[in-house]
């Protein structure tokens, strides 16, 4: 198993052992600073000192107060699903982590991908495949929020991973919290996981968390709280044809090497173990991993007395250029389940209910 930056995180912001307490406690100061700077910035925003761009479509921002996955971007593609079932003429705006565009531009159309991972990030691109509606990525999300407005006629905009991004002025603030994740939700980065104090959960309107994270928002929570979870719902394997979905059971009795790029393995091994496949061998790589001809190798090697290569849909969009995904590479699908979900997607729309 590859050790990464995620597991050094995780044990500078959970380890109990002295030498681990001490690195924490050296990286208060610069905590302190850190959460002073946000908090400023915050209440510049707050008191209209520093002022948000407005776009001509209802803009609705789903994202979270930490670092690392707690499930915003399975949330986005299930609400662009949801609201373009309801008829919305929905457009997610994305940052592009990870890919080297720099403007604002088109990742996908709703029909066909027009972009790559190398130009758009993982996640860009993963929903761009899989969400049946445009995707517009760009490191300026006013400009990319413009840009999908004035190319498909947005009418809602979900800007995935945007609660801190104070520039473009939203309707709705949708944020995902887990407690339970590495770190918790005491400290800020570098010290801990979090972007912001936690204090700053009070300027969304809507808090989506588990119900055993409950008594950890109780007093930062001022928004409308609903239960969240996340489970597999299916297997996606890659074609000629494009992705095709399979049943879980598949997994059933195969030997598996787990493949990941991702902040948070662990919920695939829960899956794996689920559904009675055998874990073999496991290669965890940092998030948003970029893939080359000497990991291919090395995966290829691990693979090669297995049955399959199971990895998850972000990491799939990477992977499936080399010659192992032709019978062998399959990805886990994750669904989403929310407390009262005909509620928060009339929210999303402005539905007066």
């Amino acid at each position: 198993m590859k050790r990464t930056t995620a597991e050094f995180a995780a044990r500078v912001w959970d380890d109990p052992g002295t030498g681990w307490r001490a690195l924490r406690a050296c990286l208060t100061p610069a905590a302190a600073v850190y959460g002073s700077v946000v908090m400023v910035r915050n209440a510049a925003y707050g008191a209209g000192l520093l002022g948000a761009r407005v776009v001509p479509a209802r803009t609705v921002s789903i994202g979270n107060v930490r670092v690392g996955g707690t499930g915003k971007t399975p949330l986005t593609r299930w609400l662009a699903m949801e609201t373009r079932r309801r008829g919305a003429r929905v457009v997610i705006v994305s940052r592009g982590y990870g890919g080297t565009e720099r403007t604002a531009h088109v990742v996908g159309d709703g029909v066909r991908v027009r972009s790559d991972v190398a130009a758009s990030g993982d996640e860009a691109v993963m929903l761009a495949r899989t969400s049946g509606v445009p995707v517009v990525a760009g490191r300026d999300r006013v400009a990319a929020a413009r840009l999908a407005v004035d190319t498909f006629e947005a009418r809602l905009l979900l800007c995935d991973d945007a609660f801190q991004h104070r520039r473009l002025e939203r309707d709705l603030d949708v944020v995902v919290v887990d407690a339970e994740e590495r770190g918790g939700l005491a400290r800020v980065l570098p010290a801990g996981p979090l972007r912001e104090p936690l204090a700053g959960v009070r300027r969304a309107d809507v808090v989506l968390h588990r119900e055993s994270d409950a008594d950890a928002l109780a007093e930062a929570a001022t928004g409308a709280e609903r239960r969240i979870g996340f489970a597999p719902i299916s297997l996606v394997v890659p074609g000629p044809d494009g992705w095709q979905e399979r049943p879980l059971g598949l997994l059933a009795e195969k030997q598996v090497l787990a493949v990941t790029g991702v902040a948070r393995p662990a919920p695939m091994y829960d899956t794996l173990n689920r559904w009675n496949a055998s874990l073999a061998d496991v290669l965890e790589y940092p998030d948003h991993h970029v893939y080359d001809t000497r990991d291919w190798k090395e995966i290829s090697h691990r693979a090669r007395d297995l049955d399959l290569v199971v990895t998850t849909e972000k990491d799939l969009v990477k992977l499936e250029e080399f010659p192992f995904a032709r019978d062998a590479l399959v990805a886990i699908r994750l669904g989403v389940l929310v407390d009262r979900a005909d509620e928060l997607v009339d929210h999303v729309l402005g539905v007066q209910s």
